[in-house]
């Protein structure tokens, strides 16, 4: 049966309905254009895309925060890995972030990129200081930041954060990391004559130590806050500390005295060849392991090759996985001229590595007991027994809730940083 003779007359009327709109009740209009009360009205052609629209109760999605970062360079000293380590703590669908560089292909460069970070390369400010500003201002031109955040080893350059308060970028942040100053004698007077400036650009002043503040900003002001790890990354585990040893052909049974760090003139690696030496004569297998690159990595290996204990000293250059180089080592020593507030103490004194710290460094470097301070002065033999003494052997173990009831876990100094780039308390 054809379906329609179920109802005679249909189309034109339906059984109990009146004349006109077939199956509606009493009162619907026999012609097109006017709705009952009560039956909401559909959308006419080419309406459609009404019904896919947001809801306007509903917020849009924030665009992500743009921030300028840097200056980075080619090595992978410590001001450069807190900024890059910052970044990767950043969550990637808020934050755009780009770093300056001084190299056309920084250390961190694939790190950056793996997580959608920009580069932009800029000319030396020590090389060429014109083409430097100029270009920084170009980049601040091209594209509007929500935050410019420079991190500093000294105040000798500070045409980043120049050029971010005449671009009026909403959020600049100076972030001192060290509390004296390297790079010859232009570096020092620029240093000085930048104190005072930026002791007064209308910015946000971070210092990694109160040392470091007072040595980069003079009489400015500036919210102290150390420098905190990835706790996650940093543990005492025996299985890398074997493993690292034999990538590096380091007897299992050695001794091992270590340092992490560049090679320059404040990290002061000739005084601890020396010291070396000594603890040498008293532990026959002892091992100098030494990771880092830098301008005096040659003149360390022939000073050591001289001393007569080139054959004990591993020279690593620079390695992206310092948390195994720091459980193969039995004693870090430190004997710096100055520090701000040294990265590597934290992440060796996590893992439950002993450290032994120059007095030049600053004492909120003391974040466990295994941190010793040491005068620069002392007799090298004496002290060699010292660092003998603080092996820790078997009873080493981790030290990360100690340092994270302390706040220096990395993620939570990385939402106070959060805070600051959008201004809330």
């Amino acid at each position: 049966m054809n379906r329609n003779d179920a109802f005679p007359g249909f189309p034109g009327e339906m059984p109990g309905s009146p004349q006109g709109a077939p199956g509606f009740p009493e009162g619907t209009p026999s012609f097109p254009g006017e709705i009952p009360a009560g039956i909401p009205e559909m959308p006419g052609a080419g309406d459609f895309a009404s019904l896919y629209e947001q809801p306007k109760n509903e917020r849009p999605v924030a665009p992500p925060t743009k921030v300028l970062s840097g200056v980075i360079g080619a090595g992978n000293g410590g001001m450069s890995t807190y900024a890059v380590n910052l970044f990767k703590e950043l969550p990637e669908d808020t934050y755009d972030v780009t770093f300056l560089s001084t190299a056309e292909h920084p250390f961190f460069e694939n790190q950056i990129k793996e997580r959608y970070g920009r580069i932009k390369v800029i000319p030396p400010r020590n090389r060429h200081p014109l083409a430097h500003r100029k270009a920084v201002r170009r980049i601040l031109q091209e594209q509007k930041y929500d935050v410019v955040h420079i991190h500093l080893s000294t105040a000798s350059n500070i045409v980043p954060l120049e050029e971010a308060v005449k671009a009026h970028v909403p959020v600049i942040i100076a972030h001192i990391h060290s509390a004296g100053a390297e790079g010859g004698k232009l570096a020092a007077l620029l240093h000085k004559l930048n104190v005072g400036k930026l002791a007064k650009l209308p910015i946000t002043r971070l210092a990694c130590s109160d040392a470091a503040g007072k040595f980069a900003y003079g009489k400015g002001s500036y919210t102290v806050m150390l420098n905190g790890i990835d706790l996650s990354r940093y543990y005492w585990d025996a299985g890398r500390r074997d493993r690292f040893r034999r990538s590096r052909h380091i007897p299992a049974d050695a001794f091992v005295v270590g340092h992490m760090g560049r090679f320059s003139p404040v990290k002061n690696h000739a005084f601890l060849l020396e010291l070396f030496a000594e603890v040498k004569k008293q532990r026959e297998n002892a091992v100098l392991l030494l990771c880092g690159d830098g301008p005096l990595l040659k003149e360390t290996k022939e000073k050591a090759a001289a001393m007569g204990i080139g054959e004990s000293v591993v020279f690593t250059g620079n390695i992206v996985n310092p948390q195994d180089a720091y459980c193969a080592m039995d004693v870090m020593v430190l004997p710096s001229l100055f520090e701000g507030f040294p990265l590597t103490v934290v992440e060796a004194a996590a893992e439950g590595l002993p450290v032994l710290v120059s007095d030049k460094v600053t004492k909120e470097a003391g974040v466990t007991d295994l941190v010793q301070f040491f005068s620069l002065e002392e007799d090298k033999a004496s002290l060699a027994g010292k660092v003998l003494s603080m092996d820790q052997g078997d009873a080493r173990r981790d030290y990360g809730e100690e340092l994270r009831q302390k706040g220096l876990d990395f993620p939570s100094q990385v939402k106070q940083i959060e805070k600051l780039y959008h201004r809330t308390d």
